[in-house]
């Protein structure tokens, strides 16, 4: 799904393209960041898989989820907005006419957005 969505990376390892999904969208524990802080665990992400194209549907929705848990985390409540925008994406696809088991290789590229892709410089740290 990454990769239809306009993610590119040097390497494309799946399981980095996962960990920034879960770190964007549901959580940044140490089951997710292995115990490192937040630079430490996207240096190493980073280093591991250059990431060097990601769609702005990718970024924004992360960058609003971090959003969101922070000010909910400084109220003393820790959120996973995953739990309420999962329920919330299959309600409108079902809605559609389109449920979540019926969406396979053909059906994402038939119902693809136009990309606005973010291009990074990609190193080596």
């Amino acid at each position: 799904m990454g990769k239809m969505a306009g993610y590119k990376s040097k390497h494309m390892n799946p399981d980095v393209y996962y960990k920034l999904v879960q770190f964007g969208n549901d959580s940044w524990g140490r089951e997710v960041t292995g115990g490192k802080n937040i630079q430490q665990f996207m240096d190493d992400l980073k280093r591991t898989d250059p990431f060097y194209e990601t769609p702005d549907n990718f970024v924004l929705s992360s960058f609003m989820s971090v959003r969101l848990r922070s000010l909910a985390m400084g109220m003393n409540h820790p959120v996973k907005c995953t739990d309420y925008w999962g329920e919330i994406a299959e309600r409108e696809l079902d809605r559609l006419g389109l449920p979540y088991e019926t969406w396979d290789e053909e059906q994402l590229l038939k119902y693809r957005p136009e990309l606005n892709i973010q291009k990074h410089d990609m190193y080596v740290m």
